[in-house]
């Protein structure tokens, strides 16, 4: 099975961009999209009916602020994907954060993390976020469920996930606390597939600058994950990011399950 996120920075947009070729060529069982940026019927009717017909839908955005946010996942019809919309947290929910999907034993937690924004005036707001979703991680697998955390996670684990750590060291997505928020995660049992299957490899980030051709130097940053649980590890056969795919200031990444 094969799962791909994106930041799609404006759904409308990526449409624009090639989007619907894409999908085709990258054919995934299940897509998680972030910063979606619209309501489903702003989104063309036949772009629709297609997305319709081959996928069933969980499009989530937000409702607090209008264009703001947003997220979706998309699974191929016939794969028994059941998608619920939104945390039960209103202050989350509101800004269309997160999509729990459930087939099986699996569940998957996927959207669209927030950002500590400029000056980090929205630090308190994601620390919360970053508790609330490592609870509902650990309620997860405490009910033998196996998981997979996917999307924009807005926060680089550590220095090798950025080109220049030091010149970043309290920059939104790369203090200490989010990085210990993060950390946060991972004790709550989830692994971070690809930094261990590439353990001491620079250079792999999933998000640029729009300035100063940061992505043709690829001077960028790792803020877009996949986290799995430890049951899921010997069932991994493949994940990586594709920096060649444009139409976004973010990479698509993937992670494909036996």
């Amino acid at each position: 099975m094969k799962f791909v996120s994106w930041n799609i920075n404006g759904f409308r947009s990526a449409l624009k961009n090639g989007f619907m070729d894409w999908l085709e060529d990258t054919d995934p069982d299940v897509l998680s999209l972030q910063e979606i940026r619209a309501e489903w019927d702003q989104v063309d009717l036949g772009v629709r009916q297609m997305l319709e017909a081959n996928y069933d839908i969980c499009w989530f955005p937000a409702t607090r602020k209008k264009g703001y946010a947003g997220s979706a996942t998309l699974s191929r019809k016939g794969l028994g994907w059941i998608h619920t919309p939104g945390l039960g947290i209103e202050d989350y929910d509101c800004e269309g954060r997160i999509v729990q999907s459930e087939r099986g034993d699996l569940t998957l937690l996927a959207g669209y993390f927030p950002n500590a924004s400029s000056g980090l005036v929205r630090l308190p707001y994601k620390r919360q976020f970053a508790l609330d979703l490592a609870e509902r991680v650990r309620q997860v697998l405490a009910q033998g469920r196996q998981l997979i955390v996917t999307g924009d996670m807005n926060v680089a684990p550590e220095e090798i996930d950025l080109a220049r750590p030091k010149d970043n060291r309290m920059s939104p997505g790369f203090t200490d606390e989010e990085r210990e928020d993060f950390r946060g995660y991972l004790a709550s049992g989830l692994r971070d597939v690809l930094r261990e299957q590439n353990p001491g490899t620079p250079g792999l980030y999933t998000w640029w600058s729009q300035r100063g051709g940061a992505r043709a130097k690829n001077v960028g940053w790792r803020i877009d994950l996949f986290l799995v649980s430890e049951g899921l590890m010997g069932r991994v056969k493949d994940t990586r990011i594709h920096p060649d795919t444009l139409g976004s200031d973010h990479c698509p990444i993937s992670l494909e399950l036996d």
